[in-house]
């Protein structure tokens, strides 16, 4: 089917993992390939380079409301980058932003929705961003959290994490499967296995265990030990790739910041199997 195939998450969920696990399954050979070379295998939604083409000038210059309004061009323009799905990497929330939906729905072919413990992401997004956790949990929790502009991208629309998830999960009309960033280390192989029977490919397994191997915690971690990853943000306190654990959370949250977490988010974790009847926390 053509059209865009969004592989979509709040920062810090298991999006570049998932990238990286179909950008080596779909193209890839016998060699990993480099994490900073995914972009020629999956477009990034907020990468300036797409807009340049629909706009005059100085992107940086432009008001956001100019930059959104060229947004469905832009989504048009990458569908038909490829004769089947393009791979999108996306960190918006669904939903309108500056009066402009943030997926073109007659430029989507479905959807990869990540999801992840907030109580984790919160953990790696603070590292990511450069934050303490109590700000990194404030900004999580507010419904009009952005990922502000640079020279390389465009504003992201994310909200909280829980709106963020509802966005994604309450979409209809849109061919979508859920994974969970816990599925995908607690059974690589069953998970990605769904993957590929998603996108309806065929399914090659010397190819399929390979791409596991480069796509592994182990691998991604060593490559940007090597070279440095370009996605990595200037104001990051650590490694990009920081443990690729999970349940990291009770070893760094205190007793505070876990119920603040949980006040915010209670509704969405529970919904998504992260709670039990008792609101305890399952990972």
């Amino acid at each position: 089917m053509a059209g865009n195939m969004w592989i979509a998450s709040f920062p810090k969920s298991g999006n570049t993992w998932t990238r990286a696990f179909l950008a080596n399954y779909l193209f890839g050979g016998k060699d990993p390939i480099s994490i900073n070379d995914m972009d020629k295998h999956c477009a990034h939604d907020a990468d300036v380079r797409y807009y340049e083409p629909f706009l005059e000038g100085d992107i940086q210059s432009l008001p956001a409301e100019a930059v959104y309004a060229v947004r469905p061009q832009v989504h048009r323009s990458m569908a038909e980058q490829a004769d089947e799905s393009t791979l999108v990497k996306i960190h918006n929330r669904k939903a309108d932003y500056l009066g402009v939906p943030t997926i073109t729905m007659d430029a989507t072919a479905g959807a990869i929705y990540i999801v992840r413990n907030p109580l984790d992401t919160v953990v790696s997004y603070a590292n990511h961003t450069g934050q303490s956790i109590d700000h990194a949990s404030k900004a999580m929790a507010s419904p009009d959290l952005i990922a502000p502009s640079s020279k390389n991208l465009i504003v992201t629309d994310l909200g909280s994490w829980s709106d963020h998830v509802r966005t994604w999960v309450n979409s209809k009309g849109v061919y979508m499967i859920l994974v969970h960033y816990e599925a995908m280390i607690q059974n690589p192989e069953k998970t990605f296995e769904s993957l590929i029977s998603f996108l309806r490919v065929p399914f090659d397994e010397k190819k399929f265990q390979r791409s596991i191997e480069f796509s592994s915690f182990k691998e991604l971690s060593a490559q940007e030990k090597e070279t440095g990853f370009l996605e990595q943000p200037p104001n990051s306190t650590g490694n990009f790739f920081r443990s690729g654990k999970m349940g990291s959370w009770r070893d760094v949250l205190n007793k505070d910041q876990v119920e603040f977490n949980l006040r915010t988010h209670s509704d969405m974790m529970r919904r998504m199997g992260y709670l039990d009847g008792s609101g305890r926390p399952t990972v």
